[in-house]
């Protein structure tokens, strides 16, 4: 039996304090809170979260810092050759992949193309094809060719080259030296002086009028000079003379 003087109880919810086996939100670390299932599989995880909220932040910069003896020495006696490091030379120019390969009809539609313009000799020829930087062997190969096939002729070059000399107004002795060093027979360069059939007096005259115009060749000096002008462009000395004796003053065309 109550006392008259007992208070009546009353049911009231029970709250579960944070923290209890039956609220599942575990207490952990420091005041930390982590979620589990009330049993102890749970408080492993929610350690290894106050663990890391309260490592010191500090920490990973110092040992990042920090560096191994053994490592540091690696690094110092580690050397790079220059082959490493290979130079690279800025003026160099990068390799023309789309050129098309030489070939021996690369060569000789050159070659073609420089006859068509004029004859060339031999030598003359193969030097042009030189500067073009092509292969000797190419240059040699179409050389033969075209001299076979008639394309090219040391004999049409010199009667060709002596003409164009004797119109402007130079002598046979410098016709020989020019063709002698293009390396033209001494037969072939004879043929084509006397081939051109050109009268020597005739050009020496010419050539004295176009340079000296109305002189008088009574004056010692102005003889003298003609002979040293004609001698120069390759006239012998008795169509030097013949030249001089016949002058005519006439109005220099220059």
């Amino acid at each position: 039996m109550r006392s008259k003087h007992q208070k009546p109880r009353t049911h009231k919810a029970k709250t579960e304090k944070p923290g209890s086996r039956k609220s599942g939100l575990q207490k952990s670390g420091q005041g930390g809170f982590g979620w589990g299932s009330g049993q102890k599989a749970g408080r492993p995880f929610s350690r290894q979260i106050d663990a890391d909220l309260t490592e010191d932040p500090n920490a990973d910069m110092a040992a990042a810092d920090s560096v191994n003896p053994e490592d540091e020495a690696d690094l110092v006696s580690t050397e790079f050759s220059g082959a490493d490091f290979p130079e690279i030379n800025p003026q160099a120019e990068p390799a023309d992949s789309s050129a098309p390969p030489i070939t021996l009809a690369v060569v000789r539609e050159r070659a073609v193309r420089l006859l068509v313009n004029r004859e060339h000799g031999r030598l003359e020829l193969e030097q042009k094809l030189q500067q073009r930087e092509l292969p000797q062997d190419l240059i040699d190969s179409v050389l033969d060719q075209l001299a076979e096939e008639g394309l090219q002729c040391d004999a049409r070059f010199a009667e060709s080259y002596t003409r164009m000399r004797v119109d402007r107004g130079y002598g046979p002795n410098k016709i020989r030296a020019d063709l002698q060093t293009r390396r033209v027979d001494h037969p072939v360069i004879e043929d084509a002086i006397r081939v051109s059939g050109a009268d020597w007096h005739s050009v020496a005259g010419a050539a004295l009028a176009k340079k000296f115009g109305r002189v008088s060749v009574a004056d010692v000096n102005t003889r003298s000079k003609m002979q040293r002008y004609l001698y120069q462009r390759g006239f012998a000395m008795d169509e030097i003379r013949s030249a001089i004796d016949g002058y005519q003053a006439v109005d220099s065309e220059l």
